[in-house]
Order: C-alpha cells, then sequence, then structure tokens
C-alpha cells in the first residue's frame, strides 16, 4: 500500500513530475475505504476495493520510476529494490513484532504456530502464498490472524520485482532507446491482457478463491496504473503536453465510481473478477485526470493530505488492532458497537500517525545513518531473530504453559485438519491422494459388500466413526468427499453451483450407478431442500443400492471452541460441561421434519437406512456443545475429532442393517 514521500515546496507546486495531491488523496479515500470495510462501518459494503485502487496507484507511480530511470541511464535493479526495502519494510517489521508480542499473552498453541509462520512469511514478502494456501473451507477465521492483510503488500513486493525485472530485461533487448520503449510499453500491455483474461477466467473457475491472493489473477491492476504512465512518458518524450483524459469531468467521473464502489456490496466471492474492472477504472481514471493537485482545491485540505501521507502505516495497523480488540471484547462480554469501532479508528489513525513519524520519515530521510547496508543488515537480523523464536516456537509447540491449562482441550477441538485430509477434495476438485477414490475400513475382497461416503465436509466430519464401523462390519470403503459440495442429482439441482461440484457429483453418481459395488451409499452433506434430498435417494434406491443417510446434526450459530475458551476465561476456571437448550432454531427441526416427510415413503425399505447423529449429543431438552471436559463441535456446525467416536455405534447399527437387507435380497434371489 504506497503512501507519500517526502514533499519539498516546490514539488507540491506546478512540476508535473512533483508530487501528487490528489493521488495522495486518493490513497486517503482508498485507507479510509478498507479501515471502513474491515470495521463493519455502515457505508463501507465495498471498501475492500481500497486495496485494488492502492495497486493501480503503485502501479503507477513504479512504473513511471523505473521507465523514466531506463530512459536515463540510470536505472538499478538493486537501488530500485533497496528504494523500496527502505519504504516499506521498517514500518511492517514493527508491527508485526508487536503483532507477535501481543499474541504470545492472547493466543492458543496452535494458533499462535500459525501466527509464527504468518509472521516469517509477511516479513519475506511471501504471505499472500501462505494465505492462499490456508484459505480452504476450514481455515482459521480471517478475525483470528492478525497479519491477513500483510497479503497484498506481499503481492505488490513480487509486483515491484517483476515489473522492473522484466522492463530492464526488455529494454536490453531492444536495440534504441525509442524501440526499447516501445518494446516495454507492448510487454507491459501484454502481461496486462493475459493477467485480466486469467482473473475473469478463475474468478468462473476457481471455486477456491486462491485467486483472490493471486499476482497472476491481479497484474493487471498494478499494471493498469503502469500502462497510464507510460503513456504520459512517451506523450511528454513527443513534446504533447496534454491529454483528453486530463479532465475536470473524467476526475469526477472517476471520483464518482471509485465512491461508488466502496459504498456499495460488491461481491467478495468471486474477487478479483469481472466487476473489479470497476473500482480500476475509476483510480486509472483519477490519476490520468490529473485534476485537484492545486494547493487550493479540497483535495488538499490538510487532514485529507495527513491520512493520505499515514495512509501505509494506518493499514498496517489497523487490522492487528480489530483482530485483538475483537479478542479482548469478546473475552469480556462486550458488545462491538459504535463506540467501540470509534476507538479503533482513532486508535488506527493514532498509530499510522506515530508509525509514519518515528518509523517511516526517520529511516526515508536519516540516510546518512540509515544506509543500504544498515538497512538490509538491519532487515536480515530481524529477519533472523523472527525466524530464531519461531523455530523456538515449534519445538516448545507454541508455548502452552504461558496460558492455563483449562483452556487447551478448545485448541485440541479447534484443530481443523479434517479426517484423511489428503483424500478430502477442495472446491476445485483437487486433492493431495494419488486415487481416484480413496479407501478406508478393510481391505477390499471378492464377495462382499463394500461401500462409498459421499458428500462434503458434514459427510467426511464423520470419517473415523464410520472406517471404525466399517472394519468391524468386514465393508472395505470409498471416500467421494469435496468440500462445500453437497451431494445432489445434477440434472436436478438448482443454479448457483460451481462447475467443479457439478463434475464431482456428475462422475459419483456414474461410478455408483454403472456396477453393483458399491452396494451401500453412505450420504452426509449440509442438505438444501428436501425435495433435492429425496431425488437423490429416489435415483440410488432404484438402482439396487442401499443407502445409508446422515440425518443434519445442530445449527450452533457459533464457534463452540472460541466461546468456551470466553466462557471459562471469564468464569476463571474449566467449564467441564456445557448444555444449551434444544430449541427448534439449533435442532433445525422444521428442516428435520421436511427431510423425514420427504423420505417417509421409504421407512419400510430395509435398504434405506436413517442415521440420526443427534441422538448423541442431545437428550432430555438439551443438547451438549461441551461434555466431559471436550467439545463436541470443532467450529460452529462440524463435530470435533476429539470426539467423534461417540458416533461409532450408531454407524456400526447401520452397516449391520445394511448387510442384512444385503443378504435378504440375495437370498429372494435365489
Amino acid at each position: 500500500m504506497e503512501t507519500a514521500g517526502t514533499r519539498s515546496a516546490a514539488a507540491m507546486h506546478a512540476s508535473q513530475d512533483g508530487f501528487r495531491l490528489d493521488i495522495n488523496a486518493l490513497r486517503a479515500l482508498s485507507v479510509i475505504a478498507v479501515v471502513g470495510f474491515h470495521f463493519q462501518i455502515p457505508g463501507f459494503a465495498g471498501g475492500f476495493v481500497g486495496v485494488d485502487v492502492f495497486l493501480v496507484i503503485t502501479g503507477y507511480l513504479m512504473t513511471t520510476k523505473v521507465l523514466n530511470d531506463l530512459r536515463f541511464g540510470r536505472f538499478s535493479l538493486w537501488a530500485f529494490v533497496m528504494m523500496r526495502m527502505r519504504r516499506i519494510y521498517p514500518a511492517l517489521a514493527v508491527a508485526v513484532a508487536v503483532s507477535v508480542v501481543i499474541g504470545w499473552f492472547v493466543t492458543l498453541p496452535a494458533e499462535y504456530l500459525k501466527h509464527l509462520l504468518q509472521a516469517l512469511s509477511a516479513l519475506a514478502f511471501f504471505s499472500h502464498f501462505a494465505f492462499s494456501s490456508d484459505n480452504g473451507y476450514f481455515a482459521m477465521a480471517a478475525q483470528t490472524k492478525p497479519l491477513l492483510h500483510t497479503w497484498s503488500l506481499s503481492l505488490e513486493w513480487q509486483f515491484y520485482i517483476w515489473m522492473s525485472s522484466i522492463a530492464w530485461l526488455v529494454w536490453r533487448l531492444a536495440s534504441r532507446a525509442k524501440s526499447s520503449f516501445s518494446a516495454v510499453t507492448i510487454a507491459l500491455h501484454i502481461f496486462a491482457a493475459l493477467s485480466l483474461v486469467w482473473c475473469l477466467w478463475a474468478s468462473q473457475h476457481d471455486a477456491t478463491g486462491s485467486s483472490f491472493f493471486s499476482l497472476r489473477a491481479r497484474a493487471w491492476e498494478p499494471l493498469a496504473g503502469g500502462l497510464i504512465a507510460a503513456a504520459e512518458i512517451r506523450r511528454r518524450s513527443e513534446g504533447v503536453k496534454t491529454s483528453w483524459l486530463e479532465s475536470p469531468v473524467i476526475a469526477l467521473a472517476g471520483w464518482a465510481l471509485v465512491a461508488g464502489c466502496t459504498v456499495y456490496p460488491m461481491p467478495e466471492a468471486q474477487w478479483p473478477g469481472v466487476l473489479t474492472i470497476l473500482p480500476i477504472l475509476g483510480a486509472s481514471m483519477i490519476v490520468a485526470a490529473r485534476q485537484g493537485a492545486g494547493e487550493g482545491s479540497l483535495l488538499a485540505l490538510s487532514p485529507v493530505q495527513r491520512i493520505g501521507d499515514w495512509s501505509y502505516s494506518i493499514y498496517l495497523w489497523h487490522w492487528p488492532i480489530w483482530v485483538f480488540a475483537l479478542s479482548w471484547l469478546a473475552v469480556r462480554d462486550y458488545e462491538i458497537g459504535a463506540a467501540q469501532k470509534i476507538a479503533m479508528v482513532l486508535a488506527s489513525l493514532a498509530l499510522g500517525a506515530l508509525s509514519y513519524r518515528y518509523v517511516e520519515q526517520p529511516v526515508r530521510t536519516q540516510r546518512a545513518f540509515w544506509t543500504p547496508r544498515v538497512l538490509l543488515t538491519g532487515s536480515l537480523v530481524s529477519f533472523a531473530v523472527f525466524a530464531g523464536f519461531a523455530s523456538l516456537a515449534f519445538l516448545n509447540q507454541g508455548f502452552p504453559g504461558r496460558l492455563p491449562d483449562y483452556l487447551l482441550p478448545a485448541e485440541l477441538a479447534r484443530r481443523t485438519n479434517t479426517p484423511r485430509d489428503e483424500c478430502f477434495r477442495n472446491a476445485n476438485s483437487m486433492r493431495k491422494a494419488t486415487e481416484v477414490y480413496c479407501s478406508f475400513g478393510s481391505a477390499p475382497a471378492a464377495g462382499r459388500s463394500s461401500a462409498i461416503l459421499w458428500g462434503d465436509s458434514f459427510a467426511n466430519q464423520y470419517l473415523d466413526p464410520i472406517s471404525s464401523a466399517a472394519l468391524a462390519n468386514g465393508i472395505h470403503g470409498l471416500i467421494a468427499t469435496q468440500s462445500g459440495c453437497r451431494a445432489f442429482v445434477d440434472d436436478v439441482a438448482g443454479h448457483g453451483y460451481q462447475p467443479p461440484c457439478r463434475q464431482f457429483n456428475r462422475s459419483t453418481l456414474d461410478f455408483v450407478l454403472a456396477q453393483t459395488e458399491p452396494s451401500i451409499v453412505v450420504l452426509g452433506s449440509i442438505w438444501g431442500t428436501a425435495a433435492e434430498v429425496s431425488v437423490l435417494v429416489d435415483r440410488l434406491l432404484s438402482a439396487g443400492k442401499t443407502v445409508v443417510f446422515i440425518m443434519p446434526l445442530l445449527h450452533i450459530g457459533f464457534d463452540v471452541p472460541q466461546r468456551w475458551i470466553e466462557n471459562q476465561i471469564r468464569a476463571g476456571k474449566a467449564i467441564e460441561e456445557w448444555k444449551v437448550d434444544a430449541d427448534p432454531d439449533l435442532t433445525m427441526s422444521v428442516f428435520r421434519n421436511e427431510i423425514a416427510h420427504a423420505l417417509d415413503r421409504h421407512r419400510d425399505n430395509p435398504h434405506f437406512v436413517t442415521v440420526d447423529p443427534m441422538s448423541v449429543v442431545c437428550e432430555h431438552g438439551y443438547c451438549y456443545l461441551v461434555r466431559n471436559g471436550q467439545a463436541n463441535f470443532r467450529d460452529t456446525a462440524h463435530i470435533s475429532n476429539v470426539n467423534a467416536s461417540q458416533y461409532a455405534g450408531l454407524f456400526d447399527a447401520a452397516f449391520k442393517a445394511a448387510l442384512r437387507a444385503g443378504t435378504e435380497a440375495e437370498k429372494k434371489k435365489d
């Protein structure tokens, strides 16, 4: 997130290449948009577009710097990298260090280890990769990642390296200065076009959302600013002083477009995508128009310019403030109201101003002390210290002794690795296992019944007790589970399902129907409608399969381990048992009754077996979220791995019933 440089009085006036008050004001709007969105302030429903706007700004400024230095024969990749290091690293290192210190006092061991890894990735400018890999269905909630926002800094850093290196290489390969400039401009156009095409494709086909953190999908955003810079430099070199784009109307339209995108609830789920063009276009119009740069304009007002100056540091501090403040307020059972949000905004502004004044500016202005050697040495030393501390933390398993022992069972429940994670497909149908379908239960054998577990994470969560029951009953099983993709018959499913999910369900159904085995189909999902369930069950039963149908469990609506932690901290002791009223919303009684009614016609069919996990955790009008000192759930709805074995009896009975149905069917054939 690029911010203002030191500006002299001369630079603030007439010079076209001097300090741009309009760009600094655009920085201010962008950081306000991001803070407003993250702090959930009304009027900033699309405020996350502020990051996209920042990318346009950084692309414009850095491409201008690189192309001008190449034209005048003074470009040095080393000098360029050190310039960006001087600008970004010191403030980042301070913010990361403070977050690690605070995390020591408030973060559970496993989360603290993740925090340390994310700190290292942020300092190495690889955090966009780290958060992309931790972006799955069971990834930690954003509110537990104090350094999540550093992904954009890492992405910018990667852009700096690639853009400057490619521009320098193309320039060297071309024969003359004029042709070199044209070649670089063409290269920038090509990379921008390729990136935009990839972005639009990924927004429709990448169901995991990993393109959100991808430079490949976002390079066109800073390159939009870079192409404006290239056009301006070419125009001036040819003696053309102004462009038709340099118009108040263009600028006003750009400001309106960016503001509109900030206010409107833009779709985060498929971002970046086709709608990302709107804020990029708006920011590009503002940058290209070059309006409102006079000191008497609204954009030159001191509060606007100060926030623009502080924007980088505000961005660095606002998200850790939000994450740690949420944790502090939740533990004390305080509401997050307007007063709390105002306090967090003021804290972000204050820390941003202090960071700008005492970290950013000294490193940038006191160059006699902060020489490149000192800066690089200091950066390497700080990274080495972090790496050493992280290694020590891993050897000590996150230093569990710093927190009360009674909190550790909650951490155990929050370990989010889904059973047989290598076999659990992500939303793009990718998995680590090489088999088409992984196996569970007993070894395959001729003449034995086999089963397949089909569904989403709400099927996969029962894999351990299902495996135990299958092994006990001599059943060989296959795993067909995919994140965020409930089982359904594709030709009757509604719209809104991603193509990988549809293909997965089509292939699974075809596989099941194409052969006698697997004869038992275990269905589990976060079911959509009773009608959808009925169609799927009918299709399988009509094909001679035995269906073991897992009823929905509970709809809790809050993170059980997190709330358990908060309750225990407030109580100052362990809470061994936590039960809540089995009200209709919690038990989803209306929806369960709809499913039961839709499947009632199969009640006497021995090939249809129902498993109701609610009977394990609910009794006498109560449902147990915590029992015997262990959490029954690992998040808002999924069962915890530590207590999964308590469902083994249900599946053992279900498999026995399924085997009896198969035996009786064989006898009738004979």
